[in-house]
């Protein structure tokens, strides 16, 4: 009697865990394609920004980077010494 119910058990529950698989995989998919879709339109405003011309100089990418400041030596003159 246990090895019956077993085999039905397995007959039952085979093809629903292969839908269940099937129904994973399609949203996999599905997700995939949105993620593709959003970095297509990130690439495509990051384009039209970079291409822009900047109205200000805080809009201006290359002036957003952080400056380190650069100490250069300067030869004094001889009135001061």
């Amino acid at each position: 009697m246990g090895w019956i119910a077993a085999c039905l058990l397995v007959i039952v529950l085979l093809p629903i865990l292969g839908m269940l698989y099937m129904d994973v995989l399609q949203a996999k998919n599905e997700a995939k394609q949105q993620i593709e879709k959003v970095e297509k339109l990130r690439r495509k405003i990051e384009r039209k920004d970079r291409d822009k011309e900047p109205d200000t100089i805080s809009n201006n990418i290359v002036f957003d980077r952080v400056r380190r400041q650069v100490q250069i030596p300067l030869p004094r003159p001889k009135e001061l010494e």
